[in-house]
């Protein structure tokens, strides 16, 4: 699938919006356009929130750079990513795991122990990597990836940016299996976090697939040059 640049930076608008509004980011779509294409700041605001949505100007030369490099995902580029989107935005180390237990508020589940992040990290890569060898239908590929997302957040890799780097490893997945990118938005937040929460896999995967339908239409409604 072939992406134009006017597609990609219509993209790393929606996805800094999106992400961030999703963790509390009060920046409008407009605010994100205007910092992240025109260079212009419309308003003061939170240096925090400022730096959520910038980083987004930073990680998609990385975003396309792996995909050239049809990358396999790692722990160092999972590491990478959370480092680029949390720079100056969280008060622990950007690219370090948790050092210290963590929890998501009215979980029914403990995330997994800061000794164990990188094996189960591993794990976590090998077996999206054996799901999506085995897919045989676009439909699999997506539940794979949602199989995954789940997984992901019950892992919770980091201290915190563990929603953030989650949704784009989501984006990175789809487009290496040249699906559109899946942007969740805040609009449906309530939705998203609804299958999380219930571990709700085929509700989670139906809901995907809505959105890439409509990012399929978007994608063709933008020039090709």
């Amino acid at each position: 699938m072939r992406y134009t640049p006017f597609y990609l930076d219509d993209l790393m608008v929606r996805m800094a919006h999106h992400s961030t509004a999703i963790e509390g980011n009060s920046l409008t779509q407009g605010e994100t356009k205007s910092l992240l294409i025109d260079g212009y700041v419309p308003r003061a605001m939170d240096l925090r929130e400022l730096h959520e949505v910038l980083n987004y100007k930073a990680f998609m030369p990385f975003l396309r750079n792996s995909l050239e490099r049809k990358a396999p995902l790692t722990l160092e580029m999972i590491r990478q990513i959370h480092a680029i989107l949390c720079k100056d935005a969280i008060e622990s180390v950007p690219g370090q795991f948790k050092q210290v237990p963590n929890m998501i508020i009215g979980a029914n589940f403990t995330p997994t122990p800061p000794y164990m992040v990188p094996q189960a990290l591993q794990d976590w890569i090998l077996n999206l990597e054996a799901q999506l060898d085995a897919a045989k239908d676009e439909h699999t590929i997506i539940e794979a990836i949602c199989r995954q997302h789940v997984a992901f957040e019950r892992i919770h890799p980091f201290s915190d940016g563990n929603g953030r780097v989650g949704r784009a490893l989501i984006v990175y997945s789809c487009m290496m299996a040249d699906l559109p990118p899946a942007v969740i938005t805040v609009e449906r937040r309530k939705e998203y976090i609804s299958y999380l929460n219930s571990e709700d896999l085929p509700g989670l995967t139906a809901f995907v697939e809505t959105l890439l339908a409509s990012e399929r239409q978007r994608l063709a409604n933008f020039p090709t040059e």
